[in-house]
């Protein structure tokens, strides 16, 4: 067939498939799906089902607390805050079950209109938002929250019992609380003075906030409320100039500018995400945070600052905001900011509020909780820990593996098929039964409270690898061993030489399996250590679970923290361990 008509075979072709009725095509399709589609459809259902829990650590470790009793997978994102106060968006509310669904209509539209008009009457004055959206925002958790606690059998009767039922749970109490959980406000409720003898010293709380502290730059004002004082600020965009509050205070009597140990500011976040700083001058000193924290969640916290102390050599959780020291004052500043050799006790903090853009406030909120398990423990200290048992375990499997295999597959000597079914039968004993044995023998060579006993057994081989390993090389031809020999290698120069290369596949497969055993090893460090320093980060973490096991999004971030390493080494050289673990070798 000459190349023109080649073409119009190919032309006519096409023509022929895009004129094929559709029900030609589906069939085609549906043939392909019957020969091979099921299995590509099967293998991507399982690989979902296998990721899905590593899939809800990774979100769960970046939701707030609030957001735990979500049945959503995915957390909520954050968005730019212009302003503060605001009104939080109002949930939905869902028909309770034993609700007929067309009764629910109505009785749902009755509950809205009347709870709406109860919380707009409890509205107080002086919250610059709209009164009708706080109503409204209101008024949706008050019906959520009351009518879950109505009996099922309220529903299933007449539309008035059910609304009786429901007009003697909305209470003044009720509607005061969901007005406060649908405000997000800032507020600054108490400031506290610590001294390295733990004494606390009240400087300034409640509505005296208002008067004590200025704002010094930014577009804010300050207003006196029941519980400290809110404020009320304003930006154009997440990189619109911060607003700076000033408090000027003398120390308390007694104490001199070398005693303070924290300063604690007491505050209710609005959940804007935008980020709180600190600078503080102090003994002709400048001390400035070493990084800002999120105003997350809308609830009560606290944010602790504190210069080096005695707390910096200690493996306590570091709970407190590190100040360190920028620059010493030069006299203008001392002078402006009343700090003179006169006046060598007086303190000016500024607290800097800095505007988060949408990306900067979804940052924030997905490092949070990371950033919080880090502070939680000496996590670097851990890792480096974790390292070292990791590389000498690795190293000591892989040497001792290859070597005893060698002996077993490749060399005659007397009781070779003796010493290899005892060395199989040590599989069949489990951990349980050596586990005392084996502390009193580390114990007695005096490595208890050590990480020797972690990886020095690895030295001495692990019955598993070792099959493997001798199942690899018997697969390697004889003649590689004999032409070694008529060069002149000696026994230990052919394993080196000659064998170890040909084993490559499984040596990387042993390497994955005794890096993953040895970075998830939790037994063996509980048994064998109580230094913390020791600590490797499977134990570390731990203490983090018994310590803060109800902040649950913490403690999912160091779980991902724990197993992301191992995923990340798996899939990078997984090729090495299926091609390790086919025992694919060498074929003659």
């Amino acid at each position: 067939m000459t190349r023109p008509d080649a073409l119009n075979a190919i032309g006519d072709r096409a023509v022929a498939e895009e004129l094929m009725p559709r029900a030609s095509r589906v069939a085609r399709f549906g043939r392909w799906f019957a020969a091979k589609g099921w299995v590509h459809v099967l293998v991507m259902t399982l690989a979902a089902a296998f990721l899905y829990p590593f899939a809800w650590m990774l979100f769960t470790s970046m939701k707030t607390d609030e957001e735990l009793t979500s049945p959503r997978l995915l957390p909520e994102i954050p968005h730019f805050v212009p302003a503060s106060p605001y009104v939080r968006e109002a949930p939905s509310l869902a028909r309770p079950e034993g609700a007929s669904e067309d009764g629910w209509k109505t009785l749902a539209e009755s509950i809205r209109r009347e709870t709406e008009a109860a919380v707009l009457a409890a509205i107080p004055a002086g919250v610059a938002v709209d009164p009708a959206a706080w109503a409204h925002a209101a008024a949706a958790v008050v019906a959520v929250r009351e009518t879950a606690r109505m009996p099922k059998q309220a529903w299933q009767g007449s539309a008035d019992e059910a609304m009786a039922q429901y007009r003697a749970l909305v209470t003044p109490v009720a509607i005061t609380d969901a007005l406060a959980d649908r405000l997000a406000a800032l507020e600054i409720q108490t400031l506290q003075l610590r001294t390295l003898d733990a004494r606390i010293f009240p400087l300034v709380g409640g509505a005296d906030i208002a008067t004590k502290i200025t704002v010094e730059s930014g577009s804010a004002t300050l207003v006196p409320t029941a519980d400290g004082t809110r404020i009320d600020y304003r930006f154009a965009s997440g990189s619109d100039a911060p607003v700076v509050l000033a408090y000027r205070f003398t120390l308390p009597d007694g104490v001199q500018p070398g005693d303070l140990h924290k300063l604690i500011v007491s505050l209710k976040p609005d959940d804007s995400w935008h980020r709180v700083a600190a600078t503080l001058d102090l003994d002709r000193g400048r001390w400035v945070s070493d990084r800002s924290t999120s105003l997350a969640q809308n609830r009560a916290t606290s944010i602790v600052f504190q210069p080096p102390s005695f707390d910096d050599d200690t493996y306590k959780a570091r709970t407190w905001v590190r100040l360190s020291l920028e620059r010493p004052l030069a006299s203008n500043e001392m002078f402006e900011n009343d700090i003179t050799p006169e006046h060598d006790r007086s303190v000016l903090l500024r607290l800097t509020i800095s505007p988060s853009s949408t990306v900067r406030a979804m940052w924030g909120k997905a490092t949070r909780n990371y950033q919080r398990a880090f502070d939680s423990v000496p996590f670097w200290t851990y890792v480096g820990n974790s390292l070292l048992l990791v590389a000498l375990t690795t190293m000591g499997a892989l040497f001792s593996s290859a070597f005893v295999a060698y002996a077993f597959a490749r060399l005659r000597w007397p009781g070779r098929g003796v010493a290899l079914i005892v060395l199989l039968s040590t599989m069949m004993l489990p951990g349980q039964v050596t586990m005392i044995p084996s502390f009193l023998i580390w114990r007695e060579l005096g490595w208890y409270n050590t990480l020797n006993p972690l990886w020095v057994g690895a030295w001495f081989g692990n019955a598993f690898f070792i099959f493997l390993m001798i199942q690899h090389m018997r697969t390697i031809p004889k003649e590689l061993e004999e032409a070694a020999r008529i060069d002149g290698l000696k026994v230990v120069q052919t394993w080196w030489y000659i064998i170890v290369p040909q084993v490559r596949p499984i040596l990387a497969a042993i390497a994955i399996m005794s890096f993953l055993g040895a970075w998830n090893e939790f037994m063996g460090p509980l048994i064998y250590l109580r230094d913390q320093s020791k600590f490797p980060l499977s134990l570390g973490l731990f203490g983090v679970n018994l310590e803060s096991g109800s902040d649950f999004s913490m403690v999912m971030a160091g779980d991902m923290l724990m197993t992301l390493p191992a995923i990340i080494v798996f899939f990078c050289f997984q090729r090495y361990f299926i091609q390790g673990m086919t025992v694919s070798g060498m074929k003659g």
